[in-house]
């Protein structure tokens, strides 16, 4: 009788067995019958603090799932955008992608457990749902990038450089946020639908930028020759953009390479006077860039630079033309261009 009674006495001090875990909680190749990975990405969270915590670190690990898988999808999405014959290796270059899941408010905990002092939660993100938010998210972006590549696909047929630079620097525009969302959505669902035709129309525009870009040309026009290196440095300023400088005016070319031709007008301003601390001189750098089709014209300045000296006229001038530099020709000429000319950043 002793013994029966100690048995119950043990029994009642160790409480009710523990209730197991579902192995989706403890196992990676568990599926949870409700929520089946084909269907849902999931993770798991645990916390010995509180199960607030728990779903914290559950939403964590399927973000944390979506960004690894966005490495692997960066590669793939830039190797089959860059199957576009002759120009594949410019269109890879210029498609540089970085991206990252922003969405985890789509990411929601379905089921809560808890065993002794520890929280366990698990959450899934519906991969359909989510490609359907992300695409309503993008849609908007999508139809101008198409209506943008089709209007730059005209213009540059037409011979129309104006609207081709609007509407290739409007696609250009939108193409890092359409490229990182395609790749968002491969990751969470696989491939969208409209992905091809996205990326057809993409590449055909990347083909016609390389096209202009290899035809442009620029001619540098001085309206008087200030000191002996600006000219020097401006052309170098050209060609450092990847452009085919020369020193013809629009007016001085044929008409049918108008299209790819823009005028670089360097004005330089100098003015000499004797003041207070002997003598000074001020320069300012006025370039104008115009495409030779017309539609696009931009400007630039190397902002006023003096040089003083106090009994020597050339000397002030020589100080005031060394402060006009290599690097301040260059931005300037980027200024002038990038109005003037889809540039291709």
């Amino acid at each position: 009788m002793k013994n029966i009674l100690l048995v119950i006495l043990a029994a009642a001090c160790g409480g009710a067995p523990v209730k197991p875990l579902p192995a989706y909680y403890t196992a990676a190749s568990a599926d949870n019958p409700r929520f089946p990975r084909s269907r849902y990405l999931a993770g798991v969270g645990l916390s010995t603090s509180s199960a607030e915590d728990a779903d914290q670190r559950a939403a964590v690990n399927v973000s944390a799932q979506i960004s690894a898988q966005l490495q692997s999808e960066i590669s793939s999405f830039q190797e089959y955008t860059s199957k576009t014959g002759d120009t594949a290796e410019r269109v890879k270059q210029t498609s540089s992608v970085r991206t990252s899941f922003e969405r985890a408010d789509l990411i929601r905990v379905v089921d809560r457990e808890k065993q002794a002092e520890t929280f366990y939660s698990y959450a899934v993100l519906d991969r359909a749902a989510a490609d359907r938010e992300l695409a309503n998210g993008a849609n908007g972006d999508l139809v101008r990038f198409m209506a943008a590549a089709v209007s730059a696909k005209s213009a540059r047929a037409a011979g129309d450089t104006g609207v081709f630079v609007t509407a290739a620097t409007e696609a250009a525009k939108l193409r890092p946020h359409l490229d990182s969302s395609f790749i968002v959505r491969r990751a969470i669902a696989g491939r969208a639908p409209e992905e091809a035709s996205y990326v057809a129309a993409r590449n055909e525009l990347l083909a016609l930028l390389e096209q202009a870009r290899a035809r442009r040309v620029v001619g540098v026009v001085l309206k008087n020759a200030g000191n002996g290196h600006l000219a020097d440095f401006t052309v170098n300023a050209v060609k450092r953009l990847g452009l085919r400088p020369d020193s013809a005016s629009c007016d001085k070319r044929d008409l049918k390479d108008l299209t790819d031709a823009t005028t670089l007008e360097v004005d330089p301003e100098e003015s000499c006077s004797e003041g207070s601390l002997g003598e000074r001189c001020e320069v300012t750098v006025h370039l104008v860039a115009m495409a030779c089709a017309g539609g696009t014209s931009g400007a630039g300045t190397v902002s006023l630079v003096r040089g003083v000296h106090p009994s020597d006229r050339g000397k002030a001038r020589k100080s005031a033309w060394d402060k006009v530099t290599q690097q301040a020709i260059e931005a300037a000429v980027r200024d002038a261009l990038r109005s003037a000319i889809e540039m291709g950043e």
